[in-house]
């Protein structure tokens, strides 16, 4: 699969998720390999437009972390577009995304990300400024529109016509968030008039939904989010099913903890570090039935070198269960 004029390895793409999808975290999954796209955290434009993005850890890339996709939010066409020009001269990533799917935190308070696709007008005005000072393919991430006059139909028609190189649909509307499965029907409908690639998001937890994604709604690719915090190796675990119908064995969870932790050290300051563990060790502990006490036992801990080692004890004495995955919340 292209996306503009970049070709993807594969059509598996990792999902933009704030805080959790940096540089090391990126790393840690292209161990493996298998994803086509790696995404940045969501990026503020107002940020990275007034300040300087190359000593922005924010914007820090890895070592095999490619071809990379940044995704930036935000309201101002000029602001947005002054951001991504901004990141385009870096050199570091190959894709750009405009979040119009965010519906909470920052982007819901602000009224963008998912709140925009009220706002078509405005949307238009910042794709078409961002059009003026991009060479590379532009992206738009969105959720299932909401409103009289509003309809997804509509959108795939306004996203063709303001010349979008692809676009990711997650499934869900902003007021669904996560409280109700995807509506995988609506990337069929969606597909059906976008004559781009279109990349199906939503209920992902295992390869072999991935798969039946595409074939049931003719989407050219998967965005994998919340799974992929659970299994960094799923990407790999979906290129090897594919290919042969199996899955392969899963990786010692105990030691990826443990080489993770290593890594957040070199890069962050020893504060940011923690915070990061402690994200990653609440989507990780979701693979067992004892996650829960695994998480708050090791978050006790005040520092990453403790943390890590309590939970590289609990999880050297697990096995990774079969798929899918089930996110909960502990």
């Amino acid at each position: 699969m292209n996306i503009g004029t970049v070709p993807l390895p594969t059509p598996y793409l990792m999902a933009p998720m704030a805080d959790l999808t940096h540089a090391a975290f990126r790393d840690l999954v292209a161990q493996w390999g298998g994803c086509g796209l790696y995404y940045t955290e969501m990026l503020n434009a107002r940020i990275v437009a007034s300040s300087d993005p190359a000593h922005d850890p924010y914007c820090a890339c890895g070592s095999k972390d490619t071809p990379r996709a940044a995704q930036l939010v935000g309201d101002d066409p000029e602001v947005v577009a002054r951001a991504m020009h901004k990141l385009q001269d870096l050199g570091r990533f190959d894709v750009f995304d405009f979040n119009l799917g965010c519906a909470r935190g920052v982007p819901a308070r602000h009224r963008w990300g998912a709140a925009l696709l009220s706002r078509p007008d405005r949307v238009r005005e910042i794709l078409t400024e961002a059009r003026k000072v991009l060479q590379s393919p532009l992206v738009v991430k969105m959720r299932i529109p909401e409103g009289n006059g509003n309809s997804l139909e509509r959108w795939a028609e306004r996203l063709s016509d303001w010349e979008v190189d692809a676009v990711v649909l997650h499934a869900r509307s902003a007021r669904d968030l996560f409280k109700r499965p995807a509506r995988w029907e609506a990337l069929k409908r969606f597909k059906r008039i976008f004559p781009k690639p279109v990349i199906g998001n939503g209920d992902v937890f295992s390869p072999q939904a991935a798969l039946r994604l595409m074939e049931e709604t003719g989407c050219d690719g998967v965005m994998i989010g919340r799974a992929a915090l659970m299994r960094p190796w799923i990407f790999a675990d979906l290129v090897h099913y594919e290919k042969t119908g199996r899955l392969p064995d899963p990786p010692d969870a105990a030691a990826l903890t443990a080489r993770y932790a290593e890594d957040l050290a070199a890069r962050f300051e020893e504060r940011q570090a923690v915070r990061r563990f402690r994200l990653f060790a609440f989507w990780i502990c979701q693979n067992y039935s004892y996650g829960a006490h695994y998480f708050h036992t090791a978050c006790r801990s005040s520092s990453l070198r403790a943390m890590a080692e309590t939970l590289h004890g609990f999880l050297s004495r697990e096995t990774i269960p079969d798929y899918p995955v089930r996110p909960y919340l502990m």
